[in-house]
């Protein structure tokens, strides 16, 4: 009884670590007033039921409402940062502004550093790092590691990749722009209490695709229960974007192609696109996801609630979200996917994607529990990501990779995608990574590693008919203004690299 009361006290003083952080944790490096890190290190490896507390704490991070340090409804972990990209990107509309969340990402004025998207965003990835951090640091000195501690150990090195992937990739330009510029302070371990300076973005990067390399190792074999989980599958998925934004792509198209390969996780088919409403996490295509339920959904401030017209919030409300109408007739008429977005232009939901994400009743504000539950990597990533990288190495196989995930999308499309010029099918793998990942964060990385131009159309409602290129000032966040101000390891000549907020918009001859 006494041991049970012991980890019963552990586990609570793990959950108050992760939960009840102040705005400014992620400059703090003693890892908690409950629990100490030299602690965590003594009891875990003993009880694997430590580590999966921290590591079930961390993933509920990336879903749950204030993670970047706010009471605002725009704060709700990962699906908020991919609404907000997929804005900046020019793809997805903010049709109104009626209570005005996404309103300043939307209208590209929320990336200075005394904005607080700027602040939420790195606040959010800095307490994913903090969490993993506790986790490799309890194992820093065992002697072995096995079974459940070497997957706790797996899941927390992914999840420290993940989240510095998202960190650079916002806060600095592409990695082929920028590999030698200095972009984030890199913290390894919670056991310094030393702010860190900033690290180049090559530097991050070699973190990111060590992490995951190990990941893979300590992952292997792994059975997860469900999947809000890492497996090595989705360590492979990370891993192949990360190398595809480094230009490795031998590497991501290996990787890429092995998850498809595997025939684990099924291509969503034509029926399931329209079909599924996109609501659970069970569909056969979803690699990784979270299963929203009663006990752990945020409620109104949700990624559903922001995007179905058919949940009670704000997307049936005024502040709907629709597809760009250049992105939506450029989907042609034979492909399933053009139906998942209303089109009727005398309807007041017009392009809201009511055939993509959508709640089951379809009842205007008839979900009012909010489990539908939210994606985050789908396998037909995994053809884009092979399809893109063998486009650098094979243009021939490139268009098999892409005929394999048109097949279940557009009818008569091999006769169209065998007649592409090399440029035109570079064009057309960048076209279908916003088709197909609309609304899913995907666009703003894709433009980047394509190195386009965006050309907003006339549909939005800020910002209609003007362009602006993938590597615009407004394309990256600054770093927030409580890192300047309490990191010292931060000098003024380290920020003069971030890029000058001069405007290089212009409207559309």
């Amino acid at each position: 009884m006494k041991n049970r009361i012991t980890l019963y006290i552990l586990l609570l003083a793990v959950a108050q670590q992760l939960f009840t952080a102040c705005e400014a944790d992620y400059l703090n490096r003693e890892p908690s007033d409950y629990l100490t890190g030299e602690q965590i290190g003594r009891y875990a490896p003993l009880n694997p039921e430590i580590a999966r507390g921290l590591i079930r704490g961390i993933y509920s991070n990336t879903f749950a409402w204030g993670t970047g340090g706010t009471g605002d409804h725009d704060d709700f972990g990962q699906k908020s940062i991919d609404i907000v990209t997929d804005m900046m990107a020019g793809d997805m509309v903010l049709t109104g502004k009626t209570y005005g969340w996404f309103s300043p990402d939307y209208e590209l004025n929320a990336m200075n550093s005394t904005d607080s998207r700027a602040h939420k965003i790195w606040r959010y990835y800095y307490q994913i790092i903090h969490g993993s951090n506790l986790v490799v640091d309890a194992f820093a000195n065992a002697d072995s590691i096995t079974g459940d501690n070497r997957a706790s150990l797996g899941q927390a090195m992914a999840l420290r990749a993940y989240a510095y992937f998202y960190l650079v990739n916002l806060y600095q330009h592409p990695y082929a722009d920028s590999q030698t510029a200095l972009a984030l302070p890199v913290y390894v371990s919670q056991n310094e209490a030393v702010a860190a300076p900033l690290s180049s973005v090559d530097s991050v990067y070699s973190l990111i695709t060590s992490d995951l390399e190990r990941a893979l190792l300590l992952l292997d074999g792994f059975q997860r229960t469900n999947k809000n989980e890492i497996n090595s599958d989705v360590a492979k998925g990370l891993l192949a974007y990360a190398y595809l934004h480094m230009g490795k792509y031998n590497e991501a198209a290996a990787l890429a192609t092995e998850i498809i390969g595997a025939g684990t996780y099924p291509l969503m088919n034509k029926e399931q696109v329209i079909e599924s409403g996109f609501n659970n996490v069970l569909i056969p295509g979803w690699m990784w996801g979270v299963d929203l339920t009663i006990d752990n959904t945020p409620g109104l401030p949700t990624f559903w609630g922001m995007m179905d017209i058919y949940t009670y919030s704000y997307a049936g409300a005024g502040d709907g979200k629709a597809i760009d109408i250049d992105l939506f007739n450029a989907i042609p008429e034979s492909d399933i996917r053009k139906q998942q977005f209303l089109n009727d232009a005398n309807n007041a939901y017009y392009l809201h994607p009511n055939n993509k994400f959508y709640d089951a009743g379809r009842t205007i504000f008839g979900d009012r529990q909010w489990e539908n539950d939210i994606v985050y990597m789908r396998v037909a990533e995994m053809y884009l990501i092979a399809a893109e990288a063998m486009l650098h190495i094979d243009t021939n196989e490139a268009k098999k990779i892409l005929r394999m995930l048109l097949s279940e999308r557009e009818t008569g499309a091999s006769t169209r995608i065998n007649g592409l010029t090399d440029e035109q099918l570079k064009q057309e793998i960048h076209l279908q990574w916003r088709i197909e990942c609309w609304g899913e964060g995907k666009s703003l990385l894709a433009l980047k590693r394509f190195k386009g131009t965006v050309q907003r159309g006339s549909n939005h409602r800020a910002l209609a008919n003007t362009t602006y290129p993938y590597n615009d000032a407004r394309m990256v966040f600054e770093i927030p203004e409580n890192e300047l101000n309490n990191n010292p390891q931060i000098t003024v000549e380290d920020i003069t690299i971030q890029p000058s907020k001069t405007s290089q918009m212009r409207a559309v001859p």
